[in-house]
C-alpha cells in the first residue's frame, strides 16, 4: 500500500537543471498523478503573483524536491552569485520549506555534489545535512525508482521483489537450519567436543559459580570432619598402618561423643599388629548403635582388598573414588555396577564380588540398596526402609589415559565397562569445611590434650580423612580461579548434597535438542531483526541477548537445578547469527 504526499514540489535552477527538472516532472506525474506535482512552468498563470503562488505550493506540499546541478552554486549575473541575492527564487524556495520544516530532498544530477554549510547563505545552511539522493544518467531507472521509494518511504517494487525472495528463501533456511544446527551442535555435544576443549566445562563452572554467589548451597549441621595433618605426623610419625591402634582410639572416642555414623575416607590394605584394636573397636561402635564405614580402593582376585576381617566387622564398605572430573564442575560416583565376573577352577561363573557397589557419601546417608534398571540405565540409592534417596543415570565407566599411555589408577575398583552413576557437585564454600563446627582437628578427638565432650558430636556424621598439604587433594574450579580440596571435604560435599537433596543434573536429551533449535531460530530471527540497524546497535543487541540467556541459565541452575549445555546452545544461536549473517550479504550482493 503507498504512503504517497498529498502533494511534490521540484525546485531547479533553470540555467542548471532545466532538462533534469523536465524529466523528472514528468516521471513524477505518471507516477503519483499530474495535480500532485507542482513544477513552475506551465503550472503559474498569466496574472499570478509569482511569490505568492510560491508560498502557496511551498506551504500546500509535503515534500520538496531540490534539484541540484553542476552550476546550481555557481550561477552569477552582472550582480554577482544568484544565491545571494534577494530576489533568487531558488533561495526564497528552499529557505522557505526549511523555516517551514518541509521534508526536503537534495537531488544530484550531472555529476554535482552537495555544497557545504559554508558556501551556502545562511537561511540555507541547514540544507547541507540534508540527506542526498544521486540521479545517475546511466542508471536512471533504477535510481528513480529509488527516489519514488524514498517519497513514498516504502521499498521498490524490484527491491520488493527481490525482499519477498531473500525472504522465502531465509524463511525456508531458517525452517531447516534450526533443525540441522541443533542437531549439529547436539553431535558434538554427543562426542563433547567442547569437554574435551575444557570449553563446556569451564562454562558449567562459571554458571555454577554465578549461581552460587546468588544463593549458596545449603549446608547441613549433621556433617562433621576429623581430618589429621603434619601435627598428628608429628606425634604419631609418618600415616601408614601403624596409625590403626590411634584409629581405634578415635572411634571410641567418637562413639563417646554421641556421632551416630563414621565414615574412614582411608583404605586399610596392609595388614598391621593393631588391627585386632581397630575391629575391635568397630563392634563397640556397633553394638552401641553406631555405624562404621570403611573404604576399599581397590580388588585383587576379584575381592575387595583390606585387611582380613575388617570389611565383615564394619556395617559397610564403599568407593573411595571422588570423581570422575576435574574442574569446578566436578562430579563424584554414588553408585557403579560391576558387570564383570570371575571364574572359579571348575570354570563355572559364580560373583566373587557383590555386583552392585555404592559409594561412601551414599553410605553416610543411610543407602543400604543400590536399584538398578538396566533397559532405561538408572540407579537409585535406596534407604533401609526402601526409599528412594537418590537416582540418576548410568554411564559406561571409562579408566582415563595418562599422557604417558598408562592407564590411570583414579579408580582401580573399577573397570573399563563397568556402569556408573556420577552426580555434579554443589560445592560449599571451602571455608565451611574448615572451621568449627564442621571440622575437628585430629588432635583434638584422640591427642593428649583432647577437648571432645561427651554428646559433642550427638547425631552427626563424622568423616574421617587426610588433611596433609599436598596430600590427598583435589584441583577445583571456581569461576575464573581455582582451588585445592582434600578428598574428604568433596566427600562432606556429596554427603552434603544427598542430605540437602541437592540433584544438580543436566537437561534431557530431548529438550536440549529443542533448546538448541530455539537457540539457533533466536540467532536467525536477530540476524533478520530490523535489517537497517546500525551494526554498532545491533552488536550491542547480540551482546545483549548473550547476557540475558548466561543469566536466564544461571537463574535455572539455581532454582532448578539444571545445567544447561551452555557451550553448545550459544554455539548454535552464533552459528545460526552467522551464516543468516552470510547468506543476507550474500542476497544483497545479489540484488546489487
Amino acid at each position: 500500500m503507498r504512503n504517497s504526499p498529498s502533494r511534490l514540489f521540484i525546485s531547479y535552477r533553470r540555467e542548471d537543471s532545466i532538462a533534469y527538472a523536465g524529466r523528472l516532472y514528468d516521471h513524477l506525474s505518471a507516477h503519483f498523478g499530474a495535480e500532485q506535482v507542482f513544477m513552475d512552468i506551465g503550472q503559474i498563470e498569466a496574472g499570478d503573483d509569482f511569490v505568492n503562488v510560491l508560498d502557496h505550493e511551498i506551504d500546500a506540499c509535503d515534500v520538496v524536491i531540490a534539484l541540484i546541478g553542476p552550476r546550481w552554486l555557481s550561477a552569477s549575473n552582472e550582480n554577482g552569485r544568484r544565491l545571494d541575492q534577494p530576489d533568487d527564487f531558488v533561495c526564497h524556495e528552499l529557505a522557505a520549506a526549511l523555516a517551514q520544516g518541509k521534508r526536503l530532498i537534495p537531488v544530484l544530477v550531472g555529476g554535482a555534489t552537495m555544497p557545504e554549510a559554508s558556501e551556502l547563505p545562511a537561511t540555507l545552511a541547514e540544507l547541507s545535512r540534508r540527506q542526498a539522493h544521486a540521479l545517475d544518467d546511466k542508471r536512471f531507472k533504477f535510481e528513480l525508482d529509488a527516489l519514488i521509494r524514498s517519497i513514498e518511504q516504502r521499498p521498490s517494487l524490484l527491491d520488493q521483489f527481490v525482499q519477498v525472495m531473500n525472504a522465502e528463501r531465509l524463511r525456508k533456511w531458517q525452517r531447516y537450519s534450526g533443525a540441522g544446527i541443533a542437531l549439529l551442535m547436539f553431535f558434538l555435544g554427543w562426542v563433547k567436543l567442547f569437554d574435551a576443549l575444557g570449553i563446556d566445562t569451564r562454562i558449567e563452572g562459571y554458571t555454577m559459580a554465578l549461581g552460587d554467589m546468588v544463593a549458596s548451597v545449603p549446608v547441613s549441621e549433621h556433617i562433621v570432619i576429623v581430618s589429621f595433618n603434619e601435627k598428628s605426623e608429628a606425634r604419631l610419625g609418618s600415616f601408614g598402618p601403624d596409625w590403626r591402634r590411634e584409629h581405634a582410639r578415635v572411634l571410641d572416642r567418637l562413639v563417646d561423643a554421641g556421632a551416630k555414623m563414621i565414615v574412614f575416607d582411608l583404605y586399610f590394605e596392609e595388614p598391621n599388629p593393631a588391627d585386632a584394636e581397630l575391629i575391635a573397636a568397630i563392634e563397640r561402635a556397633r553394638q552401641r548403635g553406631r555405624e562404621v564405614i570403611v573404604g576399599v580402593k581397590q580388588l585383587r582376585d576379584q575381592e575387595p582388598l583390606a585387611t582380613p576381617g575388617l570389611l565383615q566387622a564394619a556395617s559397610d564398605w564403599g568407593l573411595l573414588c571422588v570423581g570422575g572430573r576435574l574442574g569446578y564442575a566436578s562430579v563424584a560416583p554414588i553408585g557403579a555396577v560391576k558387570l564383570t565376573a570371575a571364574v572359579d577352577a571348575k570354570q563355572q561363573p559364580v560373583d566373587r564380588i557383590r555386583d552392585r557397589i555404592a559409594a561412601i557419601g551414599g553410605l553416610a546417608v543411610g543407602g543400604r540398596e543400590l536399584g538398578v534398571d538396566k533397559q532405561l540405565r538408572e540407579l537409585t540409592l535406596l534407604s533401609d526402609t526402601n526409599l528412594p534417596l537418590w537416582s540418576g543415570s548410568l554411564e559406561a565407566f571409562q579408566a582415563s589415559i595418562e599422557d604417558s599411555g598408562k592407564v590411570s589408577k583414579g579408580c582401580p575398583l573399577l573397570g573399563s565397562g563397568d556402569l556408573i552413576a556420577d552426580t555434579r557437585l554443589r560445592l560449599a564454600p571451602i571455608e565451611i569445611w574448615r572451621q568449627p563446627p564442621r571440622r575437628y582437628d585430629y588432635e583434638q578427638i584422640s591427642g593428649p590434650a583432647a577437648t571432645i565432650a561427651a554428646d559433642g558430636l550427638a547425631g552427626k556424621i563424622v568423616l574421617i580423612g587426610d588433611g596433609r598439604t599436598g596430600e590427598d587433594h583435589f584441583q577445583v574450579r571456581r569461576g575464573i580461579g581455582a582451588e585445592f580440596r582434600h578428598g574428604v571435604e568433596l566427600h562432606a560435599d556429596v554427603v552434603n548434597n544427598l542430605l540437602q537433596e541437592v540433584h544438580v543434573r543436566g537437561l534431557d536429551p530431548l529438550l536440549q535438542v529443542l533448546a538448541m533449535a530455539a537457540l539457533a531460530v533466536a540467532g536467525a530471527w536477530l540476524r533478520l531483526f530490523r535489517p537497517a540497524m546500525p551494526a554498532l546497535w545491533r552488536r550491542l543487541l547480540l551482546l545483549g541477548c548473550l547476557l540475558f540467556y548466561l543469566a536466564l541459565t544461571v537463574l535455572i541452575y539455581v532454582q532448578f537445578e539444571v545445567l544447561l549445555n551452555t557451550a553448545y546452545h550459544i554455539g548454535a544461536f552464533l552459528l545460526s547469527y552467522w551464516l543468516l549473517g552470510k547468506l543476507s550479504a550474500s542476497a544483497a550482493a545479489k540484488a546489487a
